[in-house]
């Protein structure tokens, strides 16, 4: 595969209907977990296993290595603006990183304790030094994460394997003490036990800094160019001529030690499979459709819509809100869920077009944009003033290159406004 330093800098629509997809997917993985009691989905009787077995096949783990890929993609698109404007790189980024973490931070301790972007944001920060690198440099380094995150999966799932009614007993214990009874209640348990809830950032670390880096090396090779269609069959035969039937095996069968491996590793690489369908489907196309403008519009509010699925089903399904995940329990829960997941889903799509029929970006996105404005340009204007002080009233080299940022943020490639998501 050749990889090249710069990809074309021109409009991909799929960019955005595949953030839109990894949001409304996401909200689908997470929604068992808002309408679940003790965190366990219900799965005593029928219908309830079915959909429940169906659910884990095609969401699980299937979205968040789509939504990681994305991020690695985002920043890829934000280091070439930079690089092309004759910016250094890292540069700003770091604020931008910054900003994540204090997304998720929030997220995290008054929404929803499963928090992302808390981890993404740590991973930018690692993945912006490395991508500074040089291209074999950035391989070695992808190539070195991809077989660490597997082998550690591996062994996670034999250690946890080896203590499962332990760790079982535990985890039972602390959901007992997380009765979504009250908001601040819920808000001072997420505090209590920050590391305790926060053990996955490890995990998203991990498969974070494999998967940002296969989002560069696939962004950098054209998989969204005409000419990159030899590299999409690749990926797609690979991904759902192996990783997928591996992935649905290893669920069937319910090889419990597989557990990690299968979410976060074997669902990772149906993942990419994906990003190469919905690329080769636009490709050629200059036109989304009904389905791609809806997703569309959710990929370019992508960090509203994450906040906000999340706030919406909190207070769905919570006792402090209306307390569906207690009224909705019986043989039909999962129907129900799945039916409540509609109208969240319908919800933000209509939201999200509604509002960007007057604004160019989701009210979160502005927010965190003017943020990124405000921080960026009063570091460049320290970093200046710093380099003035300096013997000579010269800088090192680079501090010429750090221009101070645009009113508007560097463009991504879909020649919309950047998404806070990168």
């Amino acid at each position: 595969m050749r990889t090249t330093e710069f990809t074309e800098y021109k409009r991909v629509i799929a960019l955005d209907v595949l953030r839109g997809l990894a949001i409304l997917g996401t909200l689908l993985t997470n929604i068992t977990i808002f309408a679940s009691i003790d965190m366990v989905p219900s799965t005593d009787d029928t219908v309830n296993t079915v959909i429940s077995r169906a659910l884990s096949l095609v969401t699980d783990g299937k979205f968040i290595g789509l939504l990681t890929i994305m991020f690695g993609i985002g920043l890829e698109i934000q280091r070439q603006s930079a690089i092309r404007k004759g910016q250094s790189w890292p540069g700003t980024y770091p604020i931008r990183a910054g900003l994540l973490i204090l997304d998720g931070v929030l997220n995290y301790v008054f929404i929803f304790e499963f928090d992302v972007l808390m981890g993404y944001g740590l991973t930018a920060l690692v993945i912006a030094a490395v991508t500074a690198r040089s291209p074999r440099a950035q391989k070695i380094w992808m190539w070195v994460a991809l077989v660490v995150h597997v082998s550690a999966m591996i062994a996670v799932g034999v250690l946890t394997q080896m203590n499962r009614e332990g760790l079982k007993e535990a985890g039972q214990q602390a959901m007992a003490e997380y009765t979504h009874s009250s908001y601040w209640g819920d808000v001072a348990y997420r505090l209590d036990n920050f590391f305790l809830m926060r053990m996955e950032i490890p995990v998203i670390l991990l498969m974070g800094a494999a998967l940002y880096l296969v989002g560069v090396h696939l962004y950098r090779a054209g998989i969204f160019a005409p000419e990159g269609a030899r590299l999409r069959k690749i990926v797609m035969c690979l991904s759902f001529g192996i990783g997928l039937p591996l992935d649905w095996t290893l669920r069937l069968l319910q090889v419990e030690a597989a557990a990690p491996l299968v979410r976060y590793v074997t669902s990772a690489s149906v993942s990419i499979g994906l990003l190469a369908a919905v690329a080769a489907f636009y490709v050629r196309r200059d036109r989304l459709g009904p389905l791609g403008r809806m997703l569309s519009d959710v990929g370019r509010m992508a960090l509203t819509c994450y906040l906000a699925q999340n706030l919406i089903a909190s207070f769905v399904f919570y006792d402090y809100g209306l307390g569906m995940a207690r009224v909705i329990q019986g043989p039909w829960s999962q129907v129900y869920t799945l039916a409540i997941y509609a109208l969240i889903a319908a919800f933000l799509v209509m939201a999200s077009r509604l509002w960007l029929s007057f604004h160019a970006r989701g009210p979160v996105e502005l927010v965190w944009h003017r943020s990124y404005d405000l921080l960026a340009s009063r570091y460049l204007r320290w970093k200046a003033a710093r380099s003035q002080a300096l013997p000579g009233g010269q800088g090192s080299p680079d501090d010429t290159h750090d221009a101070a940022p645009d009113t508007a943020l560097p463009q991504t490639a879909e020649s919309q406004p950047a998404s806070a998501l990168q």
